[in-house]
């Protein structure tokens, strides 16, 4: 019953009260000390066994609640999305032909210059919740990480004049992804290393290790507060005042799709480094 009530710490706890209440009476209750430690283990045993159990379940039924309950926010999401989508098209389109008709010094043309900045935001916030609640449709090829890393840090210091430095700690086999897809994953993660720290170099480590092709983003910024590292990577969370909490979520999903791996460790003031692991399959190496 206390491993029912109370998980894998109520079975140790009703098993230790057990045998604290049993002490006194246990030489009239065993003949020997043999039975009354054999009596005491399969407290133990019994209390430790149903709570890991019951610990389980409730762990399982936890994330099956989490899960249901963020498809539900999906679909109403996407839903209101899709409803969104062609005003916003129509107001951004409308402000764009007003603004033509005046000067980029008329106060109006600068009004107007708001209103387009605002509707992209709003249309980039909505193409991210359709991409995001629509399945996703991954097309692998077998390619070599090192120009597609280069191309989407020239991409990214063209516009930003970030300093990143790549390195390849180890050859490193083809992997077997969907460049596009796998190009958003990098430009999402670096380009949050530059904002984290934009005055400071962002590093990129890649090797292989153990069938996996392991990529490293370090940043130098201030690091994940403690209380939302378990929230990362969850859709709609973000710590930005203009972040639509969506960008992880879409990381991990893609990274998911192809059976890829990613965490990362973070400490106040030192920065962040996530990881991302990807099967290197096949196993050839460039020249």
């Amino acid at each position: 019953m206390g491993s029912l009530l109370g998980g894998l710490l109520g079975g140790i706890l009703c098993a230790s009260f057990a045998v604290l209440i049993s002490l006194p009476v246990s030489t009239l209750i065993f003949f020997n000390k043999i039975d009354f430690v054999g009596e005491i283990g399969l407290f133990y045993l019994f209390g430790i066994i149903t709570g890991f159990l019951v610990n389980k379940e409730r762990t399982e039924k936890e994330k099956s609640k989490q899960a249901e309950h963020l498809a539900l926010l999906g679909k109403a999401a996407a839903a209101i999305a899709h409803e969104l989508k062609t005003p916003i098209v129509v107001i951004g389109g409308f402000a764009n032909v007003l603004q033509k008709n005046f000067s980029p010094k008329d106060p109006s043309w600068k009004k107007l210059d708001i209103i387009l900045k605002e509707t992209k935001w709003m249309g980039d916030m909505v193409h991210g919740i359709l991409d995001f609640s629509k399945p996703l449709q991954i097309k692998l090829k077998t390619i070599e990480i090192e120009p597609l890393l280069k191309e989407v840090i020239n991409l990214i210091s063209v516009g930003s004049k970030a300093d990143i430095q790549l390195n390849f700690l180890t050859r490193i086999p083809q992997v077997k992804v969907d460049p596009d897809r796998f190009k958003q994953v990098l430009i999402n993660l670096i380009n949050n290393a530059v904002q984290a720290a934009p005055d400071k170099p962002v590093k990129i480590n890649v090797f292989f290790q153990k069938n996996w092709v392991v990529i490293e983003i370090i940043d130098q910024g201030p690091g994940i507060p403690e209380e939302y590292k378990e929230k990362i990577f969850e859709p709609f969370f973000s710590t930005k005042a203009r972040g639509t909490g969506l960008g992880l979520a879409i990381v991990k999903k893609i990274i998911n799709a192809h059976h890829g791996k990613i965490s990362f460790k973070s400490k106040p003031a030192e920065g962040t480094t996530f990881i991302v692991s990807i099967p290197a399959s096949p196993l050839t190496f460039a020249k």
